[in-house]
């Protein structure tokens, strides 16, 4: 096994990627887009024919499309092609009687008459044709994206725009400041070239100003930018700027798919999410008939930075694909079961050497100048489950780091600064849709879930022997809420929470968020 994983920490091997990328790309070049036809020739249908395989739903047993909020617009085009119907019904019925007319030798002022109510008739169509009706989208998740982010998928071709927005204001019960901050704008930008290629990004803007204000600093940042290449529905390719396919909330994080103000405790500081590498890999999904539905995503990405790991947080290890070290590379791969609609059971890992090369520079050190290789596990495991008004999630990760006493000398850490050589996390939490017990006729009060979530987590549940754990990293935190949606694109939260540690040093707070996806 060691063998095996040492090829995260080894130049040559990585570098021997790069030419079996490369044929892979020729292969599946010459095996699947030279057969695309020309928009213009009979056999283009049969391209939209593939796509529509590619993403459309799996059987009822294993669909793992997951259709977060739907306007139903079907009434509202339906109208107006109706419209359009009379209207040209209309139109034929006059046109029939200005020829009856015609061959009974009326009148020119009666048939001037006529003529004009033609004109009319067939200007309103044209009007009626040519402005440009936007239909209400549908928020349906596709290859791992999240609602909004998957739009590029569902347009016919060309450019899509979607976003999502978070505003957020804590307040502590007791001491402390607190605070409203406009957490989040975030913009969607994809392109569909083809039905097999598409190019999709994120663009964020955090804390509403690039300016240092509070002694905190905004960013505008790159979440992700990639290239797909659909090939058929069980592998297709994607690289650039990637999501890591780790956990529930990385992947999928817009404010209307998950419960309360805040995102849970374990997948920001065990699982460092947003968490996004530069990198190259593959996905698809397998449909297994009566036994659902199994999809996958395994990247080879640029690996995590050990300068970055401190006591409390696996945060500062992301490099987020800017100048990546690339003299560590790692894996990353997620799995998804869904034997029913209502249920999805998966798990996800990381492996991968985090040293990049560097050596501790301490010569007062007895480790002066040893190379770190800081191999990096992490394990993680979750179940979903949603049905009628319930909704409920579980999640639960593991880690595994060696050479941690060297990286303890790499960053200067000492006594209860110490990283973590093993680390834990879990989180359980479940809501109820009251307003599905109800029978509302009115569309602003279809969804309204009370919720409780229990997060638990310890970044230093094993430290190198002669270093000290710190028990304010050994956290347990109760929160209790409610999520409330006006409208599915739209959310209002309000959340109560006992945040502890072994440190006794608790505090309790109030938060509310508004949130968005369009």
């Amino acid at each position: 096994m060691g063998g095996i994983l040492s090829v995260f920490g080894l130049r040559s091997r990585r570098l021997s990627l790069i030419p079996l990328l490369f044929v892979m790309t020729l292969f599946t070049s010459y095996e699947v887009f030279s057969e695309e036809p020309n928009q213009d020739q009979p056999g283009a249908s049969e391209e939209s024919d593939v796509y529509e395989q590619i993403r459309a739903p799996k059987s009822e047993s294993g669909n793992n499309k997951t259709v977060v909020a739907q306007q139903k617009s079907g009434a509202q085009n339906e109208s107006q092609d109706q419209r359009i119907q009379d209207l040209e019904n209309k139109l034929k019925s006059v046109s029939d009687e200005l020829r009856q007319l015609k061959a009974e030798g009326i009148p020119d002022d009666r048939l001037q008459a006529i003529e004009e109510k033609l004109s009319v008739l067939a200007q309103e169509i044209d009007n009626i044709k040519q402005v440009s009706v936007i239909p209400e989208p549908t928020y349906e998740q596709m290859f791992g994206a999240g609602p909004a982010a998957s739009k590029v998928y569902l347009t016919n071709k060309g450019l899509s725009i979607g976003g999502y927005g978070e505003l957020l204001m804590g307040q502590t019960v007791f001491d402390g400041d607190d605070t409203v901050d406009t957490q989040r704008v975030v913009l969607y930008f994809g392109y569909k070239f083809t039905d097999r290629i598409i190019f999709n990004s994120e663009i964020e803007f955090e804390h509403a100003t690039t300016a240092v204000t509070q002694g905190e600093q905004g960013e505008v940042s790159l979440e992700f930018a990639l290239l797909d290449f659909l090939l058929i529905q069980e592998i297709n390719l994607r690289a650039g700027l990637l999501l890591a396919p780790f956990g529930i909330i990385n992947e999928v994080h817009e404010p209307t798919t998950f419960f309360g103000v805040f995102r849970p405790l374990t997948e920001r500081f065990v699982i460092p999410t947003t968490w996004r590498e530069n990198g190259i890999g593959i996905f698809g999904d397998i449909d297994l008939s009566k036994a659902g539905n199994l999809s996958y995503k395994a990247y080879v990405m640029n690996s995590f930075n050990a300068k970055g790991f401190t006591a409390s947080s696996n945060r500062g290890i992301r490099t987020n694909g800017d100048r990546s070290l690339f003299n560590n590379v790692a894996f990353v791969g997620r799995a998804e079961y869904n034997p029913l609609p209502y249920l999805t059971v998966a798990g996800s890992i990381f492996l991968g050497n985090t040293g990049q090369d560097a050596r501790v520079d301490d010569p007062e050190s007895a480790l002066n100048g040893q190379k770190v290789k800081g191999f990096f596990q992490m394990y993680e495991g979750d179940i979903q489950f949603q049905y009628a008004g319930f909704e409920g999630r579980a999640l639960a990760v593991f880690t595994r780091l060696d050479d941690a006493a060297l990286i303890n000398a790499l960053n200067g850490f000492i006594g209860d600064d110490s990283v973590g050589n093993q680390q834990w996390g879990y989180y359980i939490e479940g809501g109820y849709n009251v307003l599905s017990l109800a029978d509302v006729t009115s569309q602003y009060f279809q969804y309204l879930a009370p919720f409780v979530r229990w997060d638990a987590f310890d970044t230093q549940a094993h430290v190198p022997s002669g270093f000290e754990r710190n028990p304010a990293n050994n956290r347990k935190d109760l929160t209790i809420g409610v999520n409330y949606k006006p409208i599915p694109q739209v959310v209002v939260k309000a959340e109560y929470q006992w945040l502890d540690n072994n440190a006794d040093e608790s505090q309790n707070q109030i938060n509310f968020g508004l949130g968005y996806v369009f």
